[in-house]
């Protein structure tokens, strides 16, 4: 985007890249009174060869008013506009996407039917889950904006702070509070620290970019935490002092993806759930008054982190919260992390009620979807607070539902599409948004998602799941450099035919004790083959592996790369130049 590139130096001589000057000329909470004018706004007819392009590119007629409208927003609005989870859509003509922010993914069944009501009426039909445990709606309006996040703020859900620098959703365990095996519930945890981060407004509306916080107690550490900004994950521990059991949390910081990943680094520290709030706050001050502003390439959280060292890092957190924290060794990350996402059906702690997992193919919804979930949660479920949790895997489960009608709820989310019992692949297949909407993306990853998924479930045995990760471009907004298989966008000359999709694809990835990012193991296979090779390596995988406990990544993690690659061949390889 042309307002993000390049540098400015302020009048008092300071370097900045543009969208801090653009921050410093006005706050992005301050945005909002613009976005009413504009939509208020009488808009100009647009000129004949720009509404031709408008309808050409997807556009319909009823909508041309509002393009012309888009088109005399100033760029620099446009930025600030993200902190209320707003963002153009492609190919930037009047259209915008809307991230609606929901801490932990849980959601109440008349949450979810409104938004499956607003999807059905301003969004064409569709939603996507992201990997962060929101829902994108597209192709909407300014017009329709201002009426989508009112009618959403009737029912308690809101888009502040979705986008932009600003701390994004706080993600977590979609099971927390549920399973007898979790380290610790975490769910008030999440909503305490999501409360200080919106509350706070300006407090946190100006970082120098994103921050991303995960917080649970996930005996499985589903939550990611060695890739967020704050990881926060549970601890059970014996007290040095009296010997007692104790549990807590642990915290991470400066984890992330995107061109140049990261693995967060562990604060060797004990921290009592009352304290949390205080440290997530205290992590937000340094990044805000510490991290740096010069390139947007190097501002993310997880630069400061890597020159400091963890040790500096929480000499300032101390400074900052006005205690010590309780010193820890062996509170350094998470020991195990599986690519789980509590897929299936299962008990829940609670007596007589369980959960009923659905995998959602490429995390994309219906209106029509989302409303009969909301309306068979509230049909079954046994109370009405958090019965629908999104997960970062892009599924959906329907949580405390009277065990003896698990069969029932089943068979009807199975009429409208939506079958809890599925082939294994849809459970951990996620994709990006791609080039169908997005601006940065190099490749489609939807419909391309889909048709792997088909592929692969038809011709690809498979007995415990394999994540795989669909991403349009190197900023890993699917996570495929975290995944077992993970595809990154590119183009290749293919058979004479310059700017054919392709992807590069990297394997081996994962997180929990000795983490590591995926290797990039094969460059430029064309996209319309992908497929097969996906199913050559995990053809391989699965007559090869030593037992059926080997995981994909061991299986990987003991072969050369020159092996792997050679599985990875298929004959059009040859034809990539």
């Amino acid at each position: 985007m042309a307002a993000e590139q390049g540098s400015v130096t302020t009048a008092d001589g300071q370097k900045l890249n543009k969208v801090e000057a653009i921050k410093k000329a006005k706050d992005g909470l301050d945005v909002w009174a613009d976005v009413l004018r504009y939509a208020e706004a009488d808009a100009p007819a647009l000129p004949e060869d720009k509404a031709a392009a408008f309808i050409a590119s997807g556009g319909v007629e009823a909508d041309l008013k509002a393009a012309a409208r888009q088109a005399a927003i100033p760029e620099e609005d446009f930025v600030r506009m993200r902190w209320y989870g707003i963002y153009q859509q492609l190919p930037n003509n009047g259209y915008f996407m809307l991230r609606i922010r929901i801490p932990n993914g849980f959601l109440t069944p008349p949450q979810l039917k409104v938004i499956g009501q607003l999807t059905e009426k301003y969004a064409r039909g569709f939603g996507d889950i992201t990997t962060r445990q929101c829902i994108q709606l597209h192709w909407l309006t300014i017009t329709s904006l201002p009426k989508i996040l009112d009618e959403l703020e009737k029912v308690g859900v809101i888009s502040k702070f979705a986008c932009g620098d600003t701390p994004r959703n706080v993600v977590g365990c979609p099971m927390a509070g549920l399973l007898a095996a979790e380290t610790i519930d975490a769910s008030n945890a999440v909503a305490a620290i999501n409360e200080m981060f919106v509350k706070g407004g300006k407090e946190f509306s100006n970082f120098p970019r994103k921050f991303k916080s995960a917080v649970a107690g996930c005996h499985l550490h589903c939550h990611q935490p060695q890739i967020n900004d704050i990881g926060v994950f549970g601890v059970k521990r014996k007290n040095p002092a009296t010997g007692a059991e104790e549990r807590g949390y642990g915290v991470m910081v400066g984890g992330g993806l995107s061109t140049t990943p990261h693995m967060a680094q562990g604060l060797r520290a004990f921290i009592r759930e009352e304290q949390l709030p205080a440290v997530c706050r205290g992590i937000a001050h340094i990044f805000r008054d510490h991290g740096y502003r010069e390139k947007r390439t190097r501002a993310r959280l997880k630069f400061l982190v890597a020159d400091w060292g963890w040790q500096k890092f929480r000499d300032a957190l101390e400074a900052d919260i006005g205690f010590k924290l309780e010193h820890d060794d062996s509170i350094v990350g998470p020991q195990s992390a599986p690519h789980t996402d509590h897929m299936g059906t299962g008990l829940q702690k609670q007596p007589g009620l369980s959960y009923v997992g659905v995998p959602i193919e490429r995390g994309r919804m219906t209106a029509a979807q989302m409303i009969a979930a909301a309306e068979l949660a509230g049909k079954y479920g046994a109370n009405e607070k958090a019965q629908i949790r999104l997960s970062n895997k892009q599924n959906l489960i329907i949580a405390n539902v009277p065990t003896e009608k698990v069969g029932a709820l089943s068979d009807e989310l199975a009429k409208v599409g939506l079958p809890p019992v599925a082939p294994i692949w849809r459970t951990s297949l996620i994709s990006c948004t791609g080039t169908q909407f997005c601006n940065l993306a190099i490749v489609e990853t939807k419909d391309r998602a889909a048709k792997i998924l088909k592929y692969l479930e038809e011709e690809c045995a498979l007995d415990s799941p394999i994540f795989v990760s669909v991403t349009g471009c190197p900023n890993s907004c699917a996570q495929y450099q975290i995944a077992d298989i993970g595809l990154m966008g590119v183009v290749c000359n293919f058979r004479g035919q310059r700017g054919t999709e392709a992807y590069n694809v990297l394997l081996g990835g994962a997180l929990g004790e000795n983490p590591q990012f995926a290797q990039l193991t094969m460059k430029k296979v064309p996209a319309d083959y992908v497929q097969k090779a996906i199913k050559n390596i995990v053809d391989a995988y699965m007559a090869n592996r030593t037992d059926a406990d080997e995981t994909f990544r061991q299986f990987v993690g003991r072969n050369t790369p020159e092996q792997l690659a050679k599985w990875l061949t298929i004959p059009e390889m040859a034809e990539v130049q």
